[in-house]
C-alpha cells in the first residue's frame, strides 16, 4: 500500500511531462496563401524630355487552401500597397485593406485586394527651343519628380486573431511588427 501512492504520483508526473504541452498547444490551422500580382504599367512622354511618366496598376490576388476538414469561418487577409514618393524617396502607404473569407474544409477561397492606381513623373529635364531673329535658341528647366511609383506589397493572413501566414514583395515590407 505505501508504494501505490508513489506509483501513482510518477505516473501522473510522467503523464503531466509528456501530454501536458499537447493539451497546452493552440490548435493550428493549415492554411496556405499564395499571392498573385495582377499590374500593369502605362507610359506617357513628357513635351521637351527624355523622360516618361507612368500611370501603374496594381491588385493583389490571394488565393487560400484550407488542408483541414473543417471549414474555416474566421480567415481574414490583411494587405497593404507601397509605393515610394517620386520627390523625397519616402515610403508610403497607397492603400491596405482586410477581406473577411470562409473557406469549406479541403478546398479553395480566392480574395482580390481592391485596385491602385499609382501616377508618377520622375524628376527630368525639359528643353525648350525658340527661334530669336534667325537663331535658335534653347534652354533648359530642371523639373522635380512628382506623384509616386511602386514598391511593394504585404499580405498577412489571420484565423481569428492568429498569424498563419506572412508574405510580403520586399522583405523590409511587413504588417506585423
Amino acid at each position: 500500500m505505501r508504494n501505490q501512492p508513489n506509483w501513482s504520483l510518477g505516473a501522473l508526473l510522467v503523464w503531466g511531462v509528456c501530454c501536458g504541452p499537447v493539451l497546452a498547444e493552440p490548435v493550428l490551422r493549415h492554411i496556405t496563401a499564395k499571392v498573385e500580382l495582377d499590374n500593369s504599367t502605362d507610359f506617357k512622354n513628357i513635351a521637351g524630355s527624355t523622360a516618361r511618366s507612368k500611370v501603374q496598376t496594381r491588385q493583389l490576388s490571394v488565393t487560400l487552401d484550407n488542408r483541414d476538414k473543417e471549414p474555416a469561418a474566421d480567415v481574414s487577409v490583411k494587405w497593404a500597397i507601397y509605393a515610394h514618393k517620386m520627390d523625397t524617396n519616402k515610403l508610403v502607404t497607397v492603400k491596405e485593406g482586410t477581406l473577411k473569407v470562409r473557406i469549406d474544409g479541403l478546398s479553395t477561397a480566392s480574395v482580390k485586394s481592391d485596385k491602385v492606381v499609382i501616377k508618377g513623373t520622375p524628376k527630368h529635364s525639359v528643353v525648350t527651343k525658340r527661334t530669336v531673329r534667325g537663331k535658335v535658341e534653347s534652354s533648359t528647366k530642371n523639373e522635380p519628380g512628382t506623384g509616386e511609383e511602386y514598391y511593394g506589397y504585404a499580405v498577412a493572413v489571420y484565423a481569428g486573431s492568429v498569424l498563419i501566414e506572412e508574405t510580403s514583395s520586399q522583405p523590409s515590407l511587413k504588417l506585423t511588427k
